[in-house]
């Protein structure tokens, strides 16, 4: 388990930062970065370690703090000119192909991308591919039923992503910030990216928790509710033990 690093905030202080700025705080995220690592069934020291999705650092800096070597990657350039303190070896690329060579790494951290792309299903073949044998990988998304899931819409997206638009548009005029249905965001569920990765071989899954209370991982084993209830899923998954055919490189291709 990785060593605790720093104050961590309390669930209750952590949910008033969310709901007083909706998550947009340096403070939040940091503080879910500390969280997060925290929460690593792994041993990050000394490991190769992408962040997938980076954005601002938030992540692969508190991977550093634990004795990772970081590699960090955003398709978003504006959001790693955010980057207070920028990664030191940080690339701009699509998350669905990667500018990295097969088996580069012992770990992939990815936090809230998959509801950010069209085609999640195809960050999770680009993270198993990555994967050096019995590397570890850590996805989270905002699965689109929860409270949160409709981002810019929220709550009417549980309208549907067209009928929510229309209706927020509507009452509200059109929504702030660029999370739009179809346009930045894509309804993602549990279900569906659980049947997906029990179909592929590279990948087993260790284990799946909600992201804000893991303690009540009970909720994900039941399909309706989770969808619902979880607010932010987590995956733990590990790339199935097979030996390279060639000497894995980090570095881009």
């Amino acid at each position: 388990m990785t060593p605790a690093i720093g104050r961590r905030l309390s669930s209750l202080e952590l949910t008033r930062s969310f709901l007083s700025d909706r998550g947009s705080s340096p403070e939040f995220y940091e503080e879910l970065a500390l969280r997060a690592i925290e929460s690593l069934p792994w041993d990050v020291k000394g490991r190769r370690v992408l962040d997938l999705g980076c954005g601002p650092g938030h992540y692969a800096h508190a991977l550093e703090k634990s004795g990772a070597e970081v590699f960090a990657t955003d398709l978003a350039v504006g959001e790693l000119q955010k980057a207070v303190v920028a990664p030191p070896r940080v690339f701009a690329s699509d998350a669905r192909q990667l500018p990295f060579g097969d088996a580069s790494f012992d770990g992939v951290f990815c936090s809230n991308i998959l509801e950010h792309t069209p085609e999640p299903f195809a960050v999770l073949d680009d993270i198993a591919r990555v994967l050096s044998p019995g590397g570890w990988g850590y996805v989270s998304w905002t699965n689109w039923l929860s409270p949160w899931g409709g981002h810019a819409i929220a709550p009417l997206h549980y309208l549907g992503p067209e009928r929510g638009m229309r209706v927020y548009q509507r009452l509200f005029g059109d929504p702030k910030g660029h999370n739009l249905p179809f346009d930045g965001v894509w309804p993602t569920h549990i279900g569906d990216t659980l049947d997906y990765l029990d179909s592929m071989p590279e990948l087993t899954l260790d284990g799946v928790v909600p992201r804000y209370y893991p303690s009540q991982r009970w909720i994900m084993k039941v399909p309706g509710l989770r969808e619902v209830a979880a607010w932010n899923c987590v995956l733990f998954v590990r790339r199935t033990a097979e030996t390279p055919s060639h000497q894995p490189s980090a570095e881009p291709q």
